[in-house]
């Protein structure tokens, strides 16, 4: 996947991070002429990884693509960056179809929760992305809905991506889907939190003498 990233004409720069891996991925993407690697010594979190990969560029647009994609091609990279980089959105969100059921039907119930996405690097300077974990995507989707981003929604034929349960193994891909959960639902819990707070400051009022 790499290498198709380096060959598209719309990306300036490629950088993988491996977030405390211990399969062969970053190895693989090292050996593609053009591909920076990014090496995190323990496991960080989603979020974390990605803002390394942030840090580490100066593009005014960023891409973040997951490492596990099957079935990505040059037209889906295009069909992501192409509506940032002339200034018809300010976010993409690339949501599966035709890939594989059970990915097709988990972007059908909840496309916020994909991580294809190409976005302006300016809406991300204020998010804490080393805190989410995998409530990442959840927590840029907040801030489409916080800031009134130009939003557009890409389909991505025939893309799907390997499951937990494959790449590790049954019950240790369960535990990491269950960990992918958790982390959501604290950026859940906390996004309900700070919304009720919002309502109680907006709704106080000062009693005059």
């Amino acid at each position: 996947m790499a290498r198709l990233v380096v060959d598209s004409k719309l990306a300036d720069r490629v950088i993988v991070v491996d977030d405390g891996s211990d399969d062969q991925t970053a190895d693989g993407a090292g050996e593609v002429e053009g591909v920076a690697v990014i090496r995190l010594e323990h496991n960080r979190g989603k979020g974390a990884a990605m803002h390394a990969g942030l840090e580490a560029s100066n593009e005014p647009v960023v891409l973040f693509l997951d490492a596990d994609l099957l079935g990505l091609m040059s037209q889906h990279i295009s069909g992501l960056l192409e509506p940032v980089l002339s200034d018809t959105a300010d976010m993409t969100v690339g949501v599966f179809r035709g890939g594989r059921l059970h990915t097709d039907l988990a972007h059908m119930i909840s496309p916020s929760l994909s991580g294809q996405r190409a976005i302006r690097r300016s809406i991300l300077k204020n998010l804490d992305m080393d805190s989410v974990g995998f409530g990442i995507e959840r927590a840029l989707t907040e801030l489409w809905h916080a800031n009134s981003i130009r939003v557009k929604v890409i389909i991505l034929h025939g893309v799907t991506h390997r499951m937990k349960e494959e790449k590790r193994g049954y019950w240790e891909g369960v535990r990491q889907r269950a960990a992918m959960f958790a982390d959501i639902l604290r950026f859940e819990a906390g996004r309900i939190r700070r919304k009720l707070n919002r309502k109680e400051s907006s709704g106080s009022k000062i009693d005059k003498p």
